[in-house]
């Protein structure tokens, strides 16, 4: 998973699928399109999502993702909102940096301790209240 967020336009990105044709469809929020494929519209190879802050709810609650892809999700928004880059943002939950571009990316099962500071670090933050 591809997770890409833009803090100055307040887009989000989460592409399941790369380098696959799609084509962009409402869904039941308008702003919320996702993207499937055009051979097979049954499957969905990402989201774009507008208002990103406002909508963060229903992309963690009604998207059907995953807890880690729900983690990269909010990672990716806050280190974006706080403009940090992801060696930067590695540094503040003590893990490598090429770790945590796989947490962010949802690939790396992570470990308690480092869910113990991510939650210590950003307690406060929204975007993690649906995960822990």
């Amino acid at each position: 998973m591809i997770v890409k967020y833009n803090g100055d336009t307040g887009l989000m990105y989460l592409h399941f699928v790369t380098g696959v044709p799609n084509v962009q469809v409402p869904t039941a929020s308008d702003q919320i399109s996702k993207f499937v494929a055009k051979a097979n519209r049954e499957q969905i190879t990402g989201y774009e999502v507008e208002n990103a802050e406002k909508n963060l709810g229903f992309v963690m609650e009604k998207m059907g993702l995953n807890r880690k892809q729900k983690l990269a999700v909010a990672l990716c928004f806050i280190r974006e909102s706080n403009k940090k880059t992801q060696k930067e943002f590695s540094t503040i939950i003590n893990v490598s940096e090429s770790t945590y571009k796989s947490i962010e990316r949802a690939e790396h099962n992570i470990n308690f301790d480092t869910l113990d500071i991510i939650y210590n670090q950003f307690s406060k933050e929204p975007a993690l209240h649906s995960i822990f």
